[in-house]
């Protein structure tokens, strides 16, 4: 399978270009109507940046011609990386973008992961509807309540920025809550590991966009979402969860601007003290994907919100974001025996900052950055209190099609998700060296 993938990115990148023009020349290879454009599908498919922005990016590629009226773009993508990682506490592997059991049962691991193979459907109808459905076969799954191959994410958009700022969309896509971003090539930040918001079901979100600012809100059902949404009333319909969001930019002259946004989300699954991955390990109340059930099972509602800074300039950029519970998480606040409260209980949450630098390496665009997160869990001096991320990474930017990366990372502490009381050890530290690529037509 890693074979026939890694054939396919290759033949990608010869067929991007070979097709890739400027935006204002027709895509003759494939007719008027059939396009390719590795920038469209550099931001749709990227997972590190402009998760939540891409309702936004489409209307506003509409509005400036990238896309244009009746047009089917086809996109596809590769990424994958050589994992080589190191850890002081055998089996205890805690880097963010790989599950625990997928790293091996001793002190050192070295892996060639396929993080995300795909492609992209971008289509438009007239001056008003746009589709975008991402389709991707990942080894970054769990294994036997998910299949490698997915339909991510599939959504209509209804709204034309040339008339009207206001625009509906709907179907199975990320939620627009915070930004959930990193600038270092692969690995997820700890905000965007534990707050990414992913429906599984269709959500309906209505917003408006100007330009210097937008606003959104989002309704979705109660179910468990792919990613961190999920209600204490799983049954109920749409509208029983939902996000808002507001985002503003400021621009200050000469290529800067600053952008800020706050986001809320009604209810995740920090709710409750029973941490399964899936539906299906929902419904089983058993591993796999979940722990042991609790003896004593405590839910209510939690919420998120969340706020972020962007300051960009053409050489550099600077962000920081944060996301905190609006209550306790009951897994890391109550004895899972018991029931008892812990002293001493906090909230969850995670910082993360991070920047980013441009500069020239072999003749060739390339970005260095540095990442840093933390995240508070529960209780201080308990094994399930903190942990800290680091990351430096570097990615040059071969062609439109290719790009190598580099990334380094220092882990802090081993608090995966599910049997957080079970089996975490805040002093596990663990060094991981990355060398990977990112592919696109």
């Amino acid at each position: 399978m890693k074979t026939i993938l890694l054939t396919t990115a290759a033949l990608a990148v010869a067929s991007g270009a070979a097709s890739a023009q400027d935006h204002d020349v027709e895509y003759t290879a494939l007719g008027r109507h059939i396009r390719v454009d590795p920038a469209l599908t550099a931001q749709l498919a990227d997972t590190q940046e402009g998760l939540t922005q891409d309702v936004a990016f489409l209307l506003r590629a509409r509005q400036s011609g990238q896309i244009d009226p009746n047009t089917l773009t086809l996109g596809g993508f590769f990424k994958g990386a050589y994992f080589h990682e190191t850890t002081d506490t055998a089996g205890k592997f805690p880097i963010l973008n790989r599950f625990p059991d997928q790293h091996g049962s001793g002190e050192e691991n070295s892996d060639f992961v396929i993080n995300a193979a795909g492609l992209t459907f971008t289509g438009a109808v007239g001056d008003w509807l746009t589709g975008f459905v991402h389709t991707e076969y990942s080894e970054v799954t769990f294994t036997r309540d998910q299949n490698q191959f997915q339909t991510r994410e599939y959504y209509a958009v209804l709204g034309n920025l040339d008339v009207f700022g206001g625009y509906l969309a709907y179907g199975r896509k990320t939620i627009d809550f915070g930004e959930q971003f990193g600038y270092n090539p692969f690995t997820h930040s700890i905000n965007q590991h534990f707050f990414w918001a992913l429906a599984d079901e269709p959500v309906l979100e209505l917003g408006y966009i100007a330009d210097t600012w937008r606003v959104s809100a989002t309704a979705a059902t109660g179910e468990r979402m792919l990613r961190t949404g999920y209600s204490t009333d799983r049954d109920g319909g749409l509208g029983t969860n939902f996000a808002l969001k507001a985002e503003r930019r400021f621009d200050l002259g000469d290529d800067r601007a600053l952008r800020v946004s706050a986001s809320y989300l009604h209810d995740t699954i920090y709710n409750n003290n029973f941490t399964a991955h899936t539906v299906q390990a929902v419904d089983r109340f058993s591993p796999p994907n979940a722990p042991r059930p609790p003896l004593v099972y405590i839910e209510y509602r939690t919420g998120l919100w969340d706020i972020a800074a962007e300051y960009t300039t053409p050489r550099y950029d600077f962000a920081v974001e944060y996301t905190r519970s609006t209550d306790v998480w009951s897994a890391t606040g109550f004895d899972t025996d018991t029931g008892q409260a812990f002293d001493g209980n906090r909230h969850l949450d995670a910082l993360t900052v991070m920047g980013r630098y441009r500069t020239e390496l072999l003749g060739h665009d390339t970005d260095l950055s540095a990442l840093f997160s933390h995240t508070t869990l529960g209780p201080d001096n308990t094994e399930f209190d903190e942990a800290f991320q680091h990351v430096l990474g570097l990615e040059m930017h071969l062609t439109p099609q290719l790009d190598l990366g580099m990334e380094y990372v220092f882990n802090d502490g081993f608090q995966p998700f599910v049997g957080i009381q079970d089996v975490s050890l805040s002093g596990v530290q663990s060094n991981v060296g990355i060398v990977g690529i990112k592919a696109r037509f």
